[in-house]
């Protein structure tokens, strides 16, 4: 059973880690492209994690700059 106080993945944000995730996927994809539409498909998958990555960060950033808390 586990332990009531356990908290692991706590501050785990699930944003980022799909962001990272796309990324890496579209590399390991552009790896096994051939060329013209599979290599366009994969840079626009990593662009794609990329902006996912630093757009989340960024309202992250705005949120505790922003918000008033009471």
């Amino acid at each position: 059973m586990m332990h009531p106080d356990f908290k692991n993945g706590e501050k785990l944000n699930l944003h980022s880690a799909l962001a990272l995730f796309i990324t890496v996927m579209g590399f390991l994809f552009l790896i096994e492209a051939a060329p013209g539409t599979h290599t366009v498909i994969a840079g626009l998958l990593m662009l794609a994690g990329i902006t996912w990555y630093t757009g989340n960060h960024a309202y992250i950033w705005w949120q505790r700059h922003h918000i008033v808390k009471h």
